[in-house]
């Protein structure tokens, strides 16, 4: 994010495909990410059609699903799903029919919740599979691309635009947002809903107790994030690409839907964590694991 070559070894680390994908940190901007980053072939391989639809359900927040299926469970297309983002938008701007992009809009359940309340909605979706679906049964705009290096978006396009845990898949975050500089008015929104593991006082904790035994972690999951995101690195990435971050909230999961990787007394540790972390986030919004920010287009 800064330019800085400067960087440290994270006490973490992934393997794909016989390589070793560490969590690396800049020692100066203090932003997280694998080093080195998986090839675009790689990324390609990784996010295929069974991405989609047989990827463990990770957070434990419900039975596995297939991605499709779940959206046709939602038995009425005229109603909003009740997500933050809607919910945000709807309370903030009541009435207000937005020209929206939605990006990584799955099947397009929301999306066609959204053009049903005058909302000129187009989604992009790097899914052929789920893409396909929103064209073919909903009739949507949904253009099959990666927000990376798609070209069918024009300047000054839309005024509000959503992106839900997208950002940490990419290999060039910064580019994306400039992206987004661009294809927003000016005063236009962008929202992201993005993950803040490495913000939790027990990840912090881990690190140091990993740190002092000279030990790693090799993660257990394939590398979905390449990039970790704290409340201090979006907020200057961002204001680095022509947003101001108008709103920026920190919550944290309920203990019982943390993810419980590791050893038994790995997991026990984070159990006994969770707990303490969820009540101090209910007291001061801070150090949790969750982000969702609101930024304003300043052109």
């Amino acid at each position: 994010m800064c330019g800085s070559t400067d960087f440290k070894k994270l006490p973490f680390y992934y393997e794909f495909e016989g390589q070793k994908l560490q969590g690396t940190q800049c020692r100066r901007c203090d932003l997280m990410f694998l080093d080195p980053q998986p090839t675009p072939a790689q990324l390609e391989r990784l996010y295929g059609k069974d991405y989609f639809t047989e990827r463990p359900n990770y957070d434990r927040t419900q039975q596995e699903v297939v991605f499709i299926e779940e959206g046709q469970k939602q038995s009425a297309l005229n109603q909003v799903r009740p997500d933050k983002f809607t919910n945000y938008i709807l309370a903030k701007y009541p009435g207000r029919k937005f020209r929206y992009l939605d990006v990584g809009c799955g099947p397009g359940y929301t999306l066609k919740s959204l053009e049903n309340l005058g909302w000129q909605a187009h989604g992009l979706e790097i899914s052929e599979h789920a893409a396909d679906f929103a064209r073919r049964e909903l009739h949507l705009p949904v253009v099959t691309g990666n927000i990376e290096t798609t070209e069918d978006f024009h300047e000054n396009q839309f005024d509000l635009a959503y992106m839900g845990d997208v950002l940490e898949h990419l290999l060039s975050p910064a580019a994306t947002l400039a992206k987004f500089h661009r294809i927003l008015e000016p005063g236009g929104l962008l929202v992201l809903a993005l993950p803040a593991t490495l913000n939790l006082p027990t990840v912090r904790l881990g690190f140091a107790a990993y740190g002092l035994l000279g030990k790693e972690r090799k993660m257990d999951i394939p590398p979905y994030h390449l990039f970790e995101f704290t409340p201090a690195t979006i907020s200057k990435m961002l204001k680095q690409q022509g947003f101001e971050v108008v709103e920026l909230l920190n919550p944290v999961k309920p203990p019982k839907n943390i993810r419980l990787g590791g050893s038994a007394v790995e997991k026990v540790g984070k159990l006994a964590g969770q707990y303490p972390t969820y009540y101090l986030n209910k007291l001061t919004g801070r150090f949790g694991d969750r982000m969702f920010v609101v930024a304003r287009n300043v052109k």
